[in-house]
């Protein structure tokens, strides 16, 4: 193993925790916290999906409509990350959602 894994597996591990620990003080959900993991599992681990990440940083939560905000929050805690069709419609409706929420171009 060279030591750019040993550093991905130990910053993987400590950022589980620091998760887990969320969860376990009630700090995040449990919906929440999994799909932290999952997240996390994604970019570390798999090193998959770039543009769903790039996806992700275009949301602003607080900015705009907050109702949108929601929607995309549920959405996202209900994104099965092993199936990848699930995966690719939920990206299309939280990319739908985030231009809608941006329609007037403030981002």
């Amino acid at each position: 193993m060279s030591a750019g894994d040993e550093d991905i597996i130990r910053i993987y591990d400590e950022t589980a925790s620091l998760i887990a620990d969320l969860g376990i003080r009630g700090r995040i959900t449990v919906d929440e916290m999994k799909f932290l993991l999952d997240l996390l599992e994604l970019v570390l681990i798999k090193k998959d999906k770039p543009n769903f990440i790039d996806l992700l940083k275009q949301w602003k939560p607080g900015q705009g409509d907050e109702e949108i905000d929601q929607i995309i929050k549920a959405t996202l805690l209900n994104v099965d990350f092993k199936n990848l069709l699930s995966l690719e419609e939920n990206q299309t409706m939280i990319e739908e959602l985030i231009n809608e929420k941006f329609k007037d171009g403030v981002r």
